[in-house]
């Protein structure tokens, strides 16, 4: 269960804005413009999961919206 494993959970989120940006040919930079940030080094950070930063539900929000699409749709599917 994702739930029960907070980083795994927050790997498939950052996967699923890494996937849905990718198919709107969304750079970094762009993305980074859409969070308020002026280099696209924040997103870098948070897509190599090599750093102690993710999106929060603020960024998930706005990025859904940019995308629009709804919050959930981020979220990892349960696996039965």
């Amino acid at each position: 269960m994702l739930e029960s494993n907070p980083d795994l959970f927050l790997d498939k989120i950052v996967e699923n804005v890494k996937i849905e940006r990718k198919k709107r040919d969304i750079s970094q930079l762009k993305l980074a413009e859409i969070l308020d940030f002026s280099s696209p080094n924040y997103i870098a950070k948070i897509e190599t999961r090599k750093h102690d930063v993710s999106y929060n539900l603020l960024h998930l929000c706005k990025i859904a919206a940019y995308f629009e699409m709804e919050v959930v749709d981020f979220l990892p599917k349960k696996s039965n």
